[in-house]
Parts: structure tokens; sequence; C-alpha cells
């Protein structure tokens, strides 16, 4: 017994009509309809209808089973309204810093493409939101690419570009501009390589490609700890542009000439999922205005508004 075998016995009891309710309602074949009831009364152990020559009438047991019938349909029609009515909940990761840039364009594209969406938010590091989405705990995630994981599409949407941070007493803070030799000798904090391998990487590239290494003096865990550090050590650090958004009072950015390769950003997330927030995800990666290389992303562009300022 299950709901088809209720929607067929509620049908024929409003038509009266074994036939008409085939025709008309459930647009099946009379004997189909007819097996179904008979499979029906079998299983409840009494006779729902009485067979007339000009159709059928409920007996007193159908009568008793047909109000129970309509209740739990109407509840069964309810919760499908429901679920169909409730809007979809991404569950989004993010890298910290990101998030303004990223979650406006996001949230207008997905109610573009879907009406009411609920977003869920985490920030961690790109390798921890990766992990996640490996895991099942993010529905997508704005993060670095991992070139080895075949069981995500990585979609670039853009780059940020890598920038000193440093307080503004600090000998280099007189220089508008800085170059690698600048930085030689100073006291070097850096992001944990475990939690910014892209950025650790860029910067060891930057620097084998002359010859020499900028070695971190301070490892901190995140930006907020690079930012006390460099208030504390009175040391350089270098970091994603668009931290620059977070800065504290007395901590100013420079650029750097010919610095590290720009970091690419992805829309991360699994292309085979054929459920409707998949397809909404592979929509709005396909739909996100893109930025190139040259044309810097929101991030990079606000970032470098701070540099103007934050001299």
């Amino acid at each position: 017994m299950d709901l088809r075998h209720f929607r067929y016995f509620s049908a024929v009891a409003d038509e009266g009509s074994v036939s008409e309710a085939a025709r008309n309602r459930l647009h099946t074949a009379q004997p189909s309809l007819s097996r179904q009831l008979k499979d029906l009364e079998r299983e409840l152990g009494v006779e729902l209808f009485e067979r007339r020559v000009r159709g059928v009438v409920l007996t007193r047991a159908g009568r008793v089973f047909l109000s129970h019938v309509r209740r739990i349909l109407r509840q069964v029609d309810d919760a499908v309204s429901a679920v169909r009515d409730a809007p979809l909940t991404i569950r989004v990761g993010i890298i910290p810093g990101l998030e303004t840039f990223v979650l406006p364009d996001f949230m207008r594209l997905a109610r573009d493409h879907s009406g009411e969406v609920e977003i869920e938010v985490t920030s961690n590091a790109s390798t921890a939101l990766i992990q996640d989405l490996r895991d099942g705990e993010l529905d997508l995630a704005f993060a670095r690419p991992a070139e080895t994981d075949l069981d995500l599409h990585f979609e670039p949407i853009g780059h940020s570009h890598v920038i000193a941070y440093l307080r503004e007493d600090h000998p280099l803070a007189a220089l508008e501009a800085l170059t690698f030799n600048d930085l030689v000798g100073h006291t070097c904090i850096s992001v944990n390589r475990k939690v910014a391998p892209f950025l650790r990487g860029g910067i060891d590239a930057w620097g084998q490609q002359r010859g020499l290494a900028l070695s971190p003096t301070h490892v901190a865990a995140d930006i907020a700890s690079v930012f006390s550090l460099i208030l504390a050590t009175n040391g350089v650090a270098l970091m994603p542009d668009y931290a620059a958004l977070l800065l504290p009072a007395s901590v100013i950015v420079r650029p750097l000439v010919d610095g590290p390769a720009p970091l690419l950003l992805t829309i991360a997330y699994r292309p085979l999922g054929p459920s409707p927030t998949q397809r909404l995800i592979a929509a709005v990666a396909r739909d996100w205005p893109r930025a190139t290389q040259e044309q810097e992303t929101p991030a990079s562009q606000d970032a470098g508004a701070s540099l103007a300022t934050r001299k």
C-alpha cells in the first residue's frame, strides 16, 4: 500500500466511477485501475466499494477509510508545497578578507537564477575550504585551485596581487614602491604555508628568479595575526591586496615592483551533481563577471584606492 493507492481510491470515490476516474482524473487504463483497487481492498481485508451497473458507491468501510485518506493526501500535498516553496540553502566557503567582494555578486546572481536563496557562509583558508568541499560540508568555495583534484571543477573568476604591508614608521615606508632587494635584510612576516600555500609558493618563486629567498622571521596563522606581528615587530608582510581593506590604523601598504605572480581566484564546486543546488551553482559560475589579470578584481581595485590613501 502506498500513496498511489490512496490517490486512486480518492479519485474513484469522487467520480463514482472507475472508468470516469481512469479517463478524467488519473489518465490510466481502466483495467489497471480496477486491479489497483482490488489490491488495496485485499490488503485492507475489506470491500471499499459496492459495484453497481452505473458505477460504484462507497461501503461503510470505504467512507471511514476515505476520511483518513483525504487527510493524509492533504498533509502530503502541504509537505510537497512547503518543500518546493522553501528557498534553496547554499553553503559557501570564502577565503578570509574576500567576503565583501564576492558575496554581493554571488547573492545577486543566485537570486536572479533561483529567486529567494538562503546562504550560509564559512570563512577559512583555501586548503581547508577545498577539504570541506570534498567532504560535502560546503556546496561551493571561493578558493585557490587544487590542480590535482579531479572531482572538483575550478572556474577562474579573477586575480589578486601580492603587495607589502608595514608600519607607517618603518624605514621602507618612505618609498613609493618596493623592490625585492629593498626587502632583503628586514624582518619578514608570513602566513603559515599550510594555510596559504599558493601565496608562499608565489613569494618563493619570486625569490628564486633572483637567486635569493625571503625567509620569514615570524609565521602567522591568519591575516589578523599578521597585522598583530607587523605592529609588534615592525616587520614587513607580503599578502594579497584584498587584505588592505582590513588594515589597522598605523599599517600602510606599498606595491611591489615586478612582484610575485598574481594569485588566481576560482569558484570551486562539484560539477556532476543533478540537484537544484548544483545546477544553480554551475549557472552562477558561468555568469560570474570576469576580471582578467590585467583588469584587476574589485578587491584589487579597492586595495589600490587604499594604497593611494594610506601613505
